[in-house]
């Protein structure tokens, strides 16, 4: 549910980045430089990510993965419902952007601290065959909640003025995920401790600087971890984000029929995700995420051409195979990078490294191709190439630590069952 709720938050503000955030934060700039300006803010929400990783993380290595995941719930919770209360620059002048940048803060450092913690619990919970499937899971939360955003803004979009939309229609999203963080909570309050915290980590005792012994001690999976999640969040937040300003601004399309194209791919993509999810276990997790890693180079130098296109049913296929594309290396991946990582900095080190490359890869990911499109006088191939690079990186990182992953995943005390098979 943390997964789910984090991608709903982050994905409406991705979409109401490229819509309307411009506009009603900052209305004296250009369009081109709104959009930029609008793309901004939606990156400064990555940069608390590594610091949320650091500092929820030593306390689910401390205290509890439990802990972490309830009270990170609570934080992004309430930066989201804010940002849906918060006066614009109309009403309040320049403290409006600046007040926006401080809950995109909060809702970076809730969600770069949740994410760690929800992966951690959800495979030391699971049994050592099916890490795969219960790791998958967290993965899946994050498109099912893109989804969950995605119906809320459309009907909006669609049946709203423009007039309206930009008075209150946006806000209804952020207020929505009220919803969710009650539903969420209910869910975490009810689930038990790790039996792998309680059995192998509270019990020991801690060393002095123990937050600097875990980076760097854990330098080769924390690259790997780098590296394996660039290219899957540099695709989430193309598809998800970006495509919307390019289809919208550069392709002449319909936005509310973007958001439409953009909400079928992704329900046709979690469908599959979750047949995916169903066999993960015996395809192997860097199988599956090497094969996913391609598809999506291959799809990146398609996406732009189809949306050119003008075609309904291609730019929905093209959208469709980049998010199943996205989906299979996220779902593999979540395991990986836990298991990666001993009991005992599992936490700290999954969360800290993923959301770095998130901040760093991730968030910033409509700004530079928003740069790079304006550089290149509105040609698209210097994003695919762009894309290309990082999925080039990411096999790279899964072929090279393979065996770093095998044998941590063979030799940990908690793993003396049948094992999730990793191997390609």
């Amino acid at each position: 549910m943390g997964a789910c709720l984090a991608n709903y938050e982050f994905g409406i503000y991705g979409t109401m980045s490229a819509l309307v955030i411009n506009e009603l934060f900052f209305p004296s700039l250009s369009p081109t430089a709104g959009t930029l300006a609008a793309f901004t803010t939606f990156a400064v929400g990555f940069l608390a990510k590594p610091l949320g990783g650091l500092l929820f993380g030593r306390i689910g290595d401390r205290f509890g993965r439990r802990t972490v995941v309830v009270s990170a719930l609570v934080l992004m919770g309430v930066a989201t419902i804010g940002i849906g209360l918060l006066p614009t620059y109309a009403a309040i002048g320049v403290a409006a952007p600046i007040l926006l940048t401080v809950l995109r803060l909060a809702q970076g450092l809730a969600v770069g601290g949740e994410w760690g913690g929800a992966a951690t619990l959800a495979v030391e919970h699971a049994p050592a065959h099916r890490r795969g499937f219960w790791g998958g899971m967290v993965g899946i939360g994050g498109p099912i909640g893109s989804i969950l955003g995605a119906l809320t803004v459309l009907p909006l979009s669609a049946g709203l003025s423009e007039a309206a939309f930009l008075s209150w229609g946006w806000r209804v999203p952020f207020l929505v995920s009220a919803v969710l963080v009650a539903v969420g909570l209910w869910i975490r309050l009810g689930v038990d401790e790790s039996p792998v915290f309680r059995t192998e980590v509270a019990t020991r005792v801690r060393p002095k600087h123990d937050l600097w012994r875990v980076l760097t001690h854990n330098g080769r999976p924390m690259t790997l971890v780098f590296f394996l999640a660039g290219a899957a969040v540099t695709g989430i937040y193309l598809l998800n984000t970006y495509t919307l300003s390019y289809a919208v601004n550069h392709a002449g399309l319909d936005r509310s029929a973007m958001l439409g194209f953009m909400t079928t791919a992704q329900i046709i993509a979690v469908a599959a995700a979750l047949v995916l999810l169903s066999r993960i276990d015996r395809i192997g997790l860097a199988r599956l995420y090497q094969g996913s890693a391609v598809a999506l180079a291959v799809v990146a130098w398609v996406l732009f051409a189809a949306l050119d296109s003008g075609s309904s049913a291609v730019v929905i296929g093209a959208l469709a195979l980049g998010q199943i594309a996205v989906n299979g290396m996220v779902i593999s991946s979540v395991p990986i990078y836990v298991l990666l990582f001993p009991p005992a900095d599992r936490v700290t080190g999954a969360g800290f490294s993923f959301k770095t490359s998130d901040a760093i890869l991730g968030g910033t990911t409509p700004l530079v191709a928003g740069i790079l499109v304006e550089a290149a006088g509105g040609a698209s191939w210097v994003v695919a190439a762009y894309v290309t690079l990082l999925v080039a990186a990411a096999v790279t990182a899964c072929t090279v630590g393979r065996r770093l992953l095998r044998r941590t995943t063979a030799s940990a005390p908690e793993t003396h069952q049948p094992t999730t098979e990793v191997s390609a």
